[in-house]
């Protein structure tokens, strides 16, 4: 059939696609310009031509070149290319070649740093890469009215597509026949549950996940069959549109990153005053010529840059993702590990997240018995505990009702198949023991949306019995008797209305209730099957909570950070799930956030703490609210819908199992497992690379202090007391060695035992300690140096000073030990590397390479100095840290 083209445009501002869900279905056609036998051959190609392939555009992956070149972007890193420049100029116009030395060692550092960084960001690209799937790569459809099947890329405005039981919904499209239709549109809309599907047009104002006769791109055709016209394509979807908003929305600076660039611009301020103090000293003090003072005062300036920071900073990263991917999270980039760390909210999804995402029997209501029916929802393990006893349920005629009125089936290898609720009640009849073997069924009366119950005949050996599930309204008006433990009894209007009262209470408890009921015998015609039936029970099924995920929410309590439930299912199903699991708090529907300001919204946010029926925009301004008031916010998902505020979130967590493409593409870290339970943990691993990293920048910024100092106070006479390759060494190998080591440490006693107080990484605590046994090291080396002054010579007192500035920093790790309560050999790399530091220390002083760094072997009296002034050194520095803990804060 040919008919006017529709020229299908992207969305903007102020335009709206039509209310399809309002329309009738003629008018929907109508309005597509096609009819119930779809479009004509020719027509289609020319729609194509106009609307472009049914596809979703992802953003182009960033290339190797553009990764790694992301990689020199950090100021710590600018910074050190700076300096390198510097150097080169100072070797050129001091004539001094051992500056190009130290120049190409800084790039070196550069370098590698880079390679590090890229190499993670590169796998976890890849990594995502890999976990991508096609949404819908074929679809049935009709064309010149004639049934096609193809790629979905063809379907244009207009098409009829045909869906069939399993098949993936391949745009967005109004319903036009529907027959026992049910749609898992879970991904979009968050619903657990199975959407029954017609074709009556709805209210306008009816939300997305309220629109009964639409069906959306992505979602799942669980029982049924129905056909659609198709009303927007690829990019105008809903998931399309989503898709767009997140491709647009730009990549800001992480709070992590925002703390390093700050920490880069207070050394680059330090910098520039050094250079400034030491040349004026130098030209008051010294007697240096300006061309001297120049190329010393920058060599000594740049020779103070902790230039294993940036690389020690890496490391700590990268191998935080390392621990993060062995509990099946991966992190698409670095600064993320830490971020997790400082999470103060979880904004969680339900369905899939905290559930298991798929419906379980939970409670089996039995001749005046609420059985509590344990296990996971696809196992066969589990219990029917009578108040916390175990029961035998083998011959129980509910369960047996339960699993021959059923048409799911199990496989050989225990894997439940079929509509979600007919798998549920399987799975519970299988941890029930019952023999359904033993049955052949031989009639069945099909479920349907109208008569909302479902019959079969069932017959071992000479025995009949008829086994019926349901509507309970529907089922308990076709009874007459209920079965007691004496047998069959007559069922009273007042018993009706108990069990009525009944069916209220489960649902209540946010369960779905399906009543159950049979009778003896073979029934002389199909119209008396459902008539005369005997009461036996009611299947109370939901999707239940994951068991690690009550767990997680009380680690997470105890560590601080708040879970917050945003989900698009409904108020009374969140609110039970939320209770089940620990989250406490007020729960809300996402409408009541239209008509509020963003103030308001703040408010509301920080005391509710479960969000029923919410949508993109209601999940984007919750996060966006909880920012604004200072919380580091992580949100989790595997949903379309989940997208736009996984973008938005300081960390996005996906799920990689049900995760669509279009919520991983806008993560920052995908759970390999789906386990809220995997998210505790990653905070915890965050944590412990975060508390490392204060470490290793705390004992390589106190060496640095000490050096400066010990720099500054020499050069008021004129001395240098070390040199500028003597520096370079400390920092890069004497100190850089066990600064690496300590990004390996284990986690600190207690660490998610309490709210994370200190998130900068230099805060009050940190400052007052790197100054206060800063001090001591410089007070220490200085003296050491003037004792070797006093008893040998100026290269024998050196030799002293660049010995003493690595003994000082090992007392300093005794001191971040102690600090932390922690054992003093718990990390096996952290001895490793100072003994390898030591060697290289000894090597430099003992052998012919001491030559390059102007040092002499030193005998027992300079190590009986060098010794003492470690152990008064260490005594200090542990009274200073105390103190400074005690009155300024942790570190």
């Amino acid at each position: 059939m040919a008919s006017e083209p529709v020229r299908q445009t992207p969305p903007v501002a102020g335009r709206k696609s039509p209310a399809w869900h309002a329309m009738p279905a003629a008018a929907a056609l109508a309005e597509l310009g096609s009819s119930a036998q779809g479009l004509s051959s020719q027509e289609a190609d020319q729609r194509l031509r106009l609307t472009g392939p049914n596809q979703l555009q992802s953003a182009p992956p960033a290339s190797a070149l553009l990764l790694f070149l992301a990689e020199f972007r950090s100021p710590l890193i600018l910074v050190l290319l700076a300096s390198a420049v510097l150097l080169f100029a100072v070797a050129f116009v001091g004539h001094d070649p051992e500056q190009n030395i130290d120049a190409a060692l800084i790039l070196t550092i550069v370098l590698i740093n880079g390679i590090l960084g890229f190499v993670q960001n590169f796998r976890a690209q890849r990594g995502i890469e890999a976990l991508q799937r096609l949404s819908a790569p074929t679809a049935s459809f009709l064309r010149d009215g004639v049934v096609r099947s193809g790629p979905a890329s063809m379907l244009v405005p207009g098409d009829v597509a045909l869906l069939e039981e399993g098949d993936r919904v391949p745009a967005d499209g109004r319903l036009i026949e529907a027959y026992d239709l049910r749609l898992d549109e879970s991904p979009l809309t968050g619903e657990s549950l199975p959407v029954a599907k017609d074709i009556a047009p709805l209210p306008g104002a009816a939300a997305l996940a309220d629109r009964t006769n639409m069906a959306y791109l992505g979602a799942t055709v669980m029982r049924g069959r129905g056909r659609m016209v198709i009303a927007a394509t690829g990019m105008i979807t809903e998931v399309g549109q989503i898709a767009r908003e997140i491709q647009a929305a730009p990549d800001g600076p992480t709070p992590f990153q925002r703390r390093v660039a700050q920490l880069g611009r207070w050394i680059t301020i330090i910098i520039a005053g050094l250079l400034v103090i030491i040349a004026s000293l130098q030209l008051l003090v010294g007697h240096f010529s300006l061309l001297e003072t120049f190329v010393a005062s920058v060599a000594l300036a740049v020779a103070a840059i902790p230039e294993g920071l940036p690389v020690v900073l890496t490391l700590a990263l990268a191998l935080g993702t390392r621990r993060m991917l062995e509990r099946r999270c991966l992190v698409r980039s670095l600064p993320v590990v830490e971020i997790v760390g400082s999470a103060d909210v979880i904004c969680s999804d339900k369905t899939g997240t905290i559930t298991e995402g798929r419906m379980s029997l939970r409670t089996l209501f039995w001749q005046e018995r609420f059985l509590e029916v344990t296990g996971e929802a696809a196992a066969d393990t589990g219990q029917f505990l009578d108040q916390g006893t175990p029961t035998d349920q083998r011959d129980n005629p509910a369960l047996l009702a339960a699993g021959l009125c059923n048409n799911a089936q199990r496989n050989p290898d225990g894997v439940y198949q079929g509509d979600p609720t007919e798998t549920a009640l399987l799975a519970g009849v299988h941890k029930g023991g019952v023999d359904l073997a033993a049955w052949t069924r031989t009639d069945e009366i099909p479920f349907s949306s109208e008569r909302r119950m479902m019959s079969v005949v069932a017959r071992r050996g000479a025995e009949h019995r008829v086994f019926v599930k349901g509507a309970p309204e529907v089922v308990i008006r076709r009874c007459t008797r209920v079965q007691t433990p004496d047998g069959p009894a007559p069922l009273t209007d007042e018993a009706r209305e108990h069990l009525l009262q009944v069916t209220s209470q489960l649902a209540g408890q946010a369960l779905r209730v399906l009543a159950l009921a049979g009778k003896d015998g073979l029934p002389p015609s199909r119209e008396q099957v459902e008539q005369d039936l005997v009461f036996l029970g009611f299947a109370g099924l939901n999707d239940p909570p994951r068991e690690a995920a009550r767990r997680a929410v009380a680690d997470a309590a105890q560590a601080g950070i708040r879970v917050v439930m945003i989900t698009g299912d409904n108020l009374a199903t969140a609110l039970a799930i939320a209770r089940e699991v620990g989250i406490s708090g007020e729960g809300v529907e996402g409408s009541a956030l239209n008509d509020l300001d963003d103030a308001a919204v703040t408010s509301l946010v920080n005391r509710v703490s479960v969000f029923a029926r919410a949508e993109p925009v209601h999940k984007l301004r919750l996060t966006r609210a909880l920012q604004e008031s200072g919380q580091v916010v992580v949100m989790t998902g595997d949903g379309v819908n989940d997208a736009p505020a996984l973008k938005g979130a300081d960390v996005g967590i996906a799920m990689g199992v049900r995760g669509t493409d279009v919520a991983r593409d806008a993560s920052d870290m995908v759970l390999l497992d789906d386990n809220f339970d995997s998210i505790v943990a990653a905070v915890e691993e965050g944590r412990r690379t975060f508390a490392n990293i204060k470490k290793f920048v705390t004992y390589l910024l106190v060496s640095n202090l000490a050096e400066v100092l010990v720099v500054l106070a020499a050069s008021l006479f004129g001395i240098l007391p070390v040199t500028a390759v003597q520096i370079l060494w400390i920092n890069l190998v004497t100190d850089g060695i066990p600064a690496m080591a300590l990004g390996l440490d284990p986690a600190a006693p207690g660490l998610m035992g309490r709210a994370l107080k200190e998130r900068s990484i230099i805060g009050r605590g940190m400052i007052g300690h790197i100054l206060g046994v800063g001090l001591v090291q410089t007070v220490i080396t200085l003296g050491s140096f003037v004792a070797g002054l006093v008893l040998f010579d100026l290269e024998t007192a050196r030799t002293i000073a660049f010995t003493s500035f690595p003994l000082q920093e090992y007392g300093h790790l005794v001191v971040l030990r102690r600090l932390e309560g922690a054992p003093l050999l718990k990390n096996r790399w952290l001895v490793l590397a100072v003994a390898a530091s030591l060697s290289l220390q000894l090597l430099v002083i003992y052998s012919p390479l001491g030559g390059l760094f102007g040092v002499i072997p030193l005998g027992l009296i300079e190590w009986g100095i060098l010794l003492g002034g470690m152990a008064a050194g260490l005594l200090a520095s542990i009274l200073v840290a105390q103190w400074c803990r005690r009155w300024l804060g942790e570190i």
